[in-house]
Parts: C-alpha cells; structure tokens; sequence
C-alpha cells in the first residue's frame, strides 16, 4: 500500500460521531439516482481501489540497463536508464510529456552525443572524458548534472 493509500485508509477508518432522532435510510451503495446519504465504507472502499487502479501505477519506474558501447535510446516514461561507460549515445524520438532519466559514464575518450532539439536545455550540451552524467527530462526540458570520474 502506497503512502497516498495509508493516509487516505486511515482518514476514512475513524469513526464518526453524531446522534439524534428519526430513521435516516442509509444507502448500502452508491446510486447516482438516491438523495439518501452512504455508508462511509463504500466510500473508503472505492477510493482506495481508485488509487488502486490509477494511482499506483502513476507512481510506478522502471530502471532499464543499457548494453553495448554505442547505444540509441527511445525514452519512455517513468524510465530510468542505466547505460554505464558509452563511446558514443543517440537519444531517438522523446515524448514531449512526462519524465525519464539517462545515465552514463564517458570515459577517457568523450562520449559523443545525438540529442534531438525537441530537449531543451541540451542545447550546447557535449560530454568530456571521465565524467558521469544523468540527463533527467521533465516534459521535453532537461537538467544535467555531472560527477568527476577518477581513473
């Protein structure tokens, strides 16, 4: 169960108060046609199998390892790619929308980089020799950042 989850079954789990006379009729599910009011577990329960179905899967990443020296990448969403020391790297046919991440050592020989135009912020951007980079993207913008390799 997600945080999101935890919280949400925890907020709709307390117990309410209230007292008072008459007959109230509870509905026992909800009904777009009833103006009675609902129990609150058929609340919690279709609010946590939303997050369930929607949620969760919003939150979920995949860490992919890249093989080869020369590798070209089709990012996807919530991706994390993990390509370790390339020669040389081509980043073919980003979406325009989410997040994704690349990662990779150049190492004693710069790696050479294919990046298309529709990245922002990598404009100018070319490796240097024994460095480690991660190239996080937002919605087709980018920020780098880079670490000294000691060989």
């Amino acid at each position: 169960m997600s945080l999101l989850q935890a919280l949400i079954a925890a907020k709709l789990s307390g117990s309410g108060g209230g007292s008072g006379g008459g007959s109230i009729t509870v509905d026992a599910e909800l009904n777009g046609n009833s103006t009675n009011p609902v129990q609150n577990k058929v609340i919690a329960a279709m609010a946590l199998q939303f997050l369930d179905e929607l949620g969760g899967k919003a939150d979920e990443e995949t860490t992919v390892t890249v093989s080869g020296t020369t590798p070209t990448i089709t990012p996807a969403n919530n991706t994390i790619y993990n390509c370790g020391e390339v020669a040389s790297l081509t980043i073919s046919n980003p979406p325009a929308t989410g997040a994704y991440s690349i990662v990779f050592t150049s190492g004693s020989t710069a790696t050479t980089t294919t990046i298309p135009a529709t990245i922002l912020g990598l404009e100018d951007f070319a490796a240097e020799a024994n460095t480690l980079y991660e190239i996080n993207v937002l919605d087709s913008r980018a920020v780098i950042g880079s670490w000294a390799v000691s060989v």
